[in-house]
């Protein structure tokens, strides 16, 4: 009476019958971000969790929702600056974790910028910052435009960084393509962009970075 049926079920899930294994969304996340974003698929998750393909569906509806729970816990999971009070700091520092998240998670960048929905995670985080400003005096608009400013340069300076396939040391130069866009430039604009272009993605973005809290500063922070 289905007895060979039944037992081949409990040894492909390793569990016995009648007890499969559990499985909630926190689980799901955990194991899609140890597999990694280059490799994510439903299937892989579900070897790794040792449960049946389609007991995923009963957390998640497809791919992509699997993406923004993975993202969501990857940014619970990160050790967020606590605030100082002082704007300028609290601004520079969210947006170095912002950073620190997307080195953590190769390919996160890339699902991201995908996504049809921000991650809720994301949207927390945004708000916090955006409170984080109105507390030290600034307008709700200028808080919201100063925030909105500064995440998205993280997210652009990383993303352009990884969309040139920058090598293992760390700088954003890629020979033939990069010296292409030097020779374009021009003879006087040449050397600094090729310095530029063979600096850490994350020292350029930080002095980026220096010039937008300072117009931050000059144009939107209260007196």
């Amino acid at each position: 009476m289905g007895g060979e049926e039944g037992t081949r079920e409990w040894r492909v899930h390793g569990r016995p019958r009648g007890r499969p294994p559990r499985i909630t969304r926190a689980a799901i996340a955990d194991a899609a971000l140890a597999i990694g974003f280059d490799n994510l698929t439903l299937a892989l998750v579900a070897d790794r969790l040792g449960v049946a393909h389609s007991a995923l569906y009963r957390h998640i509806a497809d791919r992509e929702e699997l993406v923004v729970v993975a993202i969501n816990r990857a940014i619970s999971a990160t050790d967020w600056p606590e605030p100082t009070g002082e704007w300028r700091s609290d601004l520079e520092a969210q947006a170095g974790a912002i950073w620190s998240v997307l080195e953590a998670h190769p390919g996160l960048i890339k699902e991201f910028l995908r996504l049809k929905q921000f991650p809720e995670e994301v949207m927390l985080r945004f708000g916090w910052a955006v409170r984080r400003l109105i507390d030290c005096g600034f307008a709700v608009e200028d808080a919201f435009l100063a925030v909105d400013t500064v995440f998205d340069l993280a997210i652009d300076v990383f993303s352009r960084g990884q969309q040139m396939d920058a090598p293992t040391d760390g700088t954003m130069l890629r020979d033939s393509t990069a010296e292409a866009w030097v020779e374009a430039a021009g003879p006087a604009v040449a050397p600094v962009m090729r310095r530029a272009l063979a600096e850490p993605a994350a020292l350029w973005f930080h002095r980026k970075l220096k010039l937008v809290l300072d117009g931050i500063a000059a144009s939107l922070a209260p007196t």
